[in-house]
């Protein structure tokens, strides 16, 4: 088994979960997944199990990340049919965990609060972009060390 297997359970396990329109835990995903792949045992198995939660909490997460972050470039779709835009699911902070939840049981609230999230996070990329051409027009003409 590699690395890029392990990503595809996973990226599975998260996906039939949402298809189904379930909530995804983060311990119970990272649970399944390990327990999906047999029993560790001996007496290194304390140790083991430890290596492999923190491992796989780690490729739960960026699977789950991967709903937050449509644009990876991976083709992976994952934005909700008849839109461009609006994800089959989101992360949601619920009873101090994260959780990905499908759009349609987001409350409002929630959905709201993504949306003023993404204006702050657009505000903010719109002045960096603001500043670095300001900085190249202050510079003048091919730059440090490129020619004009």
């Amino acid at each position: 088994m590699s690395p890029k297997d392990i990503d595809q359970i996973a990226h599975r396990l998260i996906a039939d979960k949402i298809g189904a329109g379930e909530i995804v835990q983060m311990h119970w995903a990272v649970t399944e997944l390990i327990n999906s792949q047999g029993v560790i045992a001996g007496a290194g198995e304390p140790f083991y199990s430890l290596c492999a939660r923190e491992h796989i909490y780690r490729v739960v997460k960026k699977a789950v990340d991967k709903y937050d972050k449509p644009e990876s470039g991976d083709g992976v779709q994952m934005t909700l049919e008849g839109y461009e835009c609006l994800q089959e699911a989101y992360t949601v902070e619920r009873e101090n965990e994260r959780q990905l939840v499908p759009v349609h049981l987001v409350a409002n609230d929630e959905l709201l609060a993504r949306a003023k999230e993404f204006r702050k996070q657009a505000r903010g990329l719109l002045n960096h972009a603001r500043e670095i051409e300001k900085y190249v027009s202050d510079r003048g003409a091919g730059g440090v060390g490129i020619p004009a």
